[in-house]
This record gives C-alpha cells, structure tokens and sequence, in this order.
C-alpha cells in the first residue's frame, strides 16, 4: 500500500508517488515517510554501540551541527533536511529619487519666484533720466503700483505724466498709448500722447490724436492750440488762426492765454486779417 509523502522543508502531506511538494515545489524523496517501528527505536536506543545507532547518531550531530532538521527512514537510517536558502524580502522601492526631484523642484521654484520679485523691485526703480528727487519718488509710485496691477489707468497716466514732464517723449509714448487702448476716452491723455509724437517730429500722428481729443472733448483748448500750431508751421494761417481763436473761447488755462495771443498776433501779421473779438471781452 502507497503512503503518503511529507514533505521535508514545509511539512505538507503530500499525494504518494509526488516528485515535489505542492505548496513549496520542494524535491521529495522516493521514499514514503513513515514512522519508525516502536521495537527499532528501543533497540537503537539501548545499544548505542550498534551500527545503526551510531549512524544515526552521527547524522543527527551533523544535521544539528547544520542548525536543520532531519527525518528518519523505514529501515531506521536518518535522512537529513537539506538547508534552504534563505528568501531575501524584495526591498521597498527607495525614495531616494522622488526626493531629489522634490527638492528640484522647490529649488526651481523658489528661483522662478526670486527672479519675478526682482523684476518687480527694479520694474519699480527705474531712474527716470532728467528727473528730479520728487518725479523719481512719484515714478516709483507709479510704477510700484503697476507691478501690483498692469490695468491701473490712472497709475499708467500718471508715469506718462512724469515721463512726459521730464522729456522722456518716447517712453512717454508707451505708458500713453497703453492707457488710452483701456479707455479711449481721455481727452487730455489724447492730447499729451499727440505732444509726444510733435516732439519726436510726427506732425502727421500728432495732428490726428488731436482732432481725436476734439472729437471726445470739442472744447478741449490745449487740442485747439495745437492744432493750430500745426496748421501754423504748414503755413495754413486761416485754420491757425480759427483754431487759436476757438482755444481763447474755450477757457484755457491762464498760464496758455498769454501764448495765444502771441499765436494769434504772428498769425494776422502773416495773413494780414484780424480775427473776431472774443465773447465777455476775452
């Protein structure tokens, strides 16, 4: 009658015949595990001078030697274990990388995030050149107040203001135009946009922001005076001289009657006309 097998390294009981363990695939041996009878044992044991005995005894010294267990044969012969390797337990997947891209990471970003806050700093201390300590105060404002919020109309108009007053035409240029495509509706910064160009030689441009700032302000007396100065250098006297006689009607400010009526003296000495008088006595 077959028996089973036990196996050697797990213990399991395994079908007889079986060449290798079920559950651990460990190789058996053809041998089935049984038992030792009762009366073997006893004689091994009360005759240690026996071959057997010995043997086994030996065996058993070595096996323990070994640190492993063993079982023993039907015929009493000790059938040591054969040592297993030891499984190593799959190390955990290190961290090593994703910490370093972490601190990649922040290191970029902290980077990216200096190099913005110093653009803003030196965006809002930019020398204006020809400025004096109170227009470099008022530009720093202004421009502190930009880098806050790009869309602030009044903060654009107000660098143009000190752009303008300095004689930095051309970067006076940029802030107006930026502020006057948010709101085409300023008059005035119509007009000190055309005062850049005239400056910089576009009579052309200069000429056509100022009818622009009529169109949003018909009564606008720096735009008249303008446009009359322009019509002046062409040497067109009858339209300086309309111009320059609608800037008086339209209540200039004090400082600019003075220079109209200088305009408008050099213009009827040149065409030989008189212009009408001005309503109130003006």
């Amino acid at each position: 009658m077959n028996e089973s097998v036990r196996c050697p390294d797990c213990g399991h009981v395994n079908p007889a015949g079986s060449t290798s363990c079920e559950v651990c695939n460990f190789p058996l041996t053809d041998e089935p595990f049984a038992a030792p009878p009762a009366a073997e044992t006893q004689a091994a044991e009360s005759h240690p001078a026996g071959g057997t005995a010995v043997a086994a005894g030996s065996a058993t010294a070595h096996a323990g030697d070994a640190g492993s267990e063993g079982v023993t044969s039907p015929a009493g012969a000790y059938i040591p274990t054969p040592l297993r390797r030891p499984m190593r337990r799959p190390r955990p997947p290190s961290n090593q990388a994703l910490s370093l891209w972490l601190m990649f990471g922040f290191i970029a970003a902290a980077a990216v995030t200096y190099i913005a806050i110093k653009a803003n700093l030196d965006r809002a201390s930019q020398p204006v050149e020809g400025s004096s300590d109170d227009q470099q105060k008022r530009a720093d404002v202004f421009r502190a107040a930009l880098a806050k919020d790009s869309t602030n109309i009044d903060a654009r108009i107000g660098l143009g203001n000190v752009l303008y007053d300095t004689g930095n035409w051309s970067e006076a240029i940029v802030q107006y135009r930026s502020a006057v495509r948010q709101d085409s509706s300023r008059a005035t910064t119509l007009v000190d946009l055309g005062v850049c160009y005239y400056n910089l030689g576009d009579a052309g441009d200069a000429e056509d922001l100022f009818v622009l700032a009529l169109q949003r302000d018909p009564h606008q007396p720096i735009a008249l005076f303008n446009l009359g100065i322009v019509s002046e250098k062409r040497s067109d006297y009858a339209n300086a001289l309309k111009y320059f006689h609608r800037a008086l009607e339209s209540g200039p400010p004090e400082e600019m009657k003075q220079a109209l009526i200088e305009a408008m003296g050099r213009v009827q000495k040149a065409t030989g006309k008189t212009a009408p008088p001005l309503p109130d006595g003006r």
